[in-house]
């Protein structure tokens, strides 16, 4: 008779856990901090990235009226803060870094600079510096099965 309760608090548990991996992908929002400079913004989007390292892509958008040097600047810190957010570690995302150029201008070229980080944490835990690369858009539609 008391194997009832338990096993509904587990299947309770299960399907929490299921719902909560599911609401990350598909993510598409504005999230904003402050820096040393000003208050930031960023377009932030998840995807389920299809490798089993790292599950998700969160391809993150600056706004272009962002006072300061580029988003990448702060990289460490909106990676910490997009996986508190959304509730994952970085270290399970790529994070790819989307510019357009000429977007600050306003006279946009069409052209977009794709820059791939991945975070690993040290041994105190923190997380540690990005490992950049500079990726294709087919890379990019590969890892979010969508050409963006």
């Amino acid at each position: 008779m008391h194997r009832l309760p338990v096993l509904l608090f587990v299947l309770f548990f299960a399907t929490l856990s299921i719902s909560t991996v599911s609401a990350q992908s598909g993510v598409d929002d504005l999230i904003t901090w402050r820096s040393y400079s000003a208050e930031r913004s960023a377009r932030v989007r998840v995807f389920d990235s299809g490798d089993s390292d790292r599950v998700y892509t969160v391809v993150i958008d600056e706004s272009d009226d962002n006072a300061g040097g580029p988003v990448t600047d702060e990289a460490r810190y909106v990676a910490e803060t997009v996986g508190r957010t959304y509730g994952f570690d970085p270290v399970d995302a790529f994070f790819v870094f989307r510019f357009e150029i000429g977007s600050s201008t306003g006279a946009s070229s069409g052209k977009v600079l794709l820059v791939r980080a991945t975070f690993r944490r040290g041994s105190s835990g923190d997380l540690g510096a990005p490992s950049w690369r500079v990726i294709s858009a087919e890379t990019l539609t590969d890892l979010t099965d969508r050409a963006l």
